[in-house]
């Protein structure tokens, strides 16, 4: 109805959305376009000790060195070595519906987040939430919450009302900490291990990456913004993907069996 490309008008200035693949593949031309981040993504990369990778602009030489480390790490041959561990997690999750006694509901949502969650901190940073032996959300991933709704509401808000609510930046101050701390331990005590690469996730190719333009490895700060956001930037997407495919799966049991 309305073209490719619409602008808003707004009190605070004018947006822009777009829709179509064609005009969404021509914005993501790097070689025209530079990536500039949101407010929302401004308030989550203000307390790191790094922009890291998903939070930084074009200029941040961070950005273009971890760019060039870990996309191949993404590439079929790197998600034929993460299968292993994908299949782990799923194994949990199936062991879990299994044990079920026949008619007893299925949250399928909330499944899919602890299945999303479990297999990105595996097969990023061989750490283990435990999701499916837990009542409660992992301490890491509340934090992780905590710090995204805050940045989100920031977002939207004016910034003397950002200033007026201490007690919530207290507590976001507190939740990346902890999430800081918890990143650093696992980050020393994988080197302490002394078998890095004996490892197939994320952590250890970022910790022996050479990005080939510079000669130069990421430093303890862009590694652990990386990890610190790996979790929420992979989460949304692919937790509906998963339970849309089910329905849609169980929705047609020929193409099922």
């Amino acid at each position: 109805k309305y073209g490719p490309m619409i602008r808003l008008r707004t009190p605070a200035g004018d947006r822009f959305a777009t829709s179509g693949l064609a005009m969404i593949d021509d914005l993501c031309d790097d070689e025209r376009f530079d990536k500039l981040v949101g407010d929302g993504q401004k308030a989550v990369r203000s307390f790191g000790r790094s922009a890291g990778l998903f939070t930084s602009d074009t200029d941040d030489p961070n950005w273009s060195k971890a760019h060039n480390i870990l996309l191949p790490n993404f590439s079929q041959q790197a998600m034929r070595d993460y299968v292993p561990m994908m299949n782990d997690i799923a194994t949990q999750l199936m062991q879990k519906w299994q044990r079920l006694n026949p008619g007893e509901p299925v949250d399928v949502t909330a499944d899919m987040t602890r299945l999303t969650l479990d297999t990105i901190a595996l097969c990023g940073f061989g750490y283990r939430f435990n999701s499916f032996y837990r009542d409660t959300m992992h301490p890491f991933v509340e934090a992780m919450y905590g710090v995204l709704g805050e940045s989100q509401r920031r977002a939207r808000a004016l910034p003397i009302q950002t200033k007026l609510r201490r007690g919530a930046s207290r507590q976001l101050a507190d939740n990346y900490r902890y999430m800081e701390n918890e990143v650093q331990q696992i980050i020393d005590e994988r080197r302490r291990s002394g078998n890095i690469e004996d490892h197939k996730d994320l952590l250890s190719r970022m910790l022996t990456g050479v990005d080939k333009q510079t000669g130069e490895k990421l430093s303890d700060e862009a590694i652990y913004s990386f990890l610190r956001l790996l979790l929420p930037a992979g989460l949304e997407t692919t937790y509906r993907s998963s339970g849309n495919l089910l329905f849609l799966l169980l929705s047609h049991p020929e193409q099922f069996r």
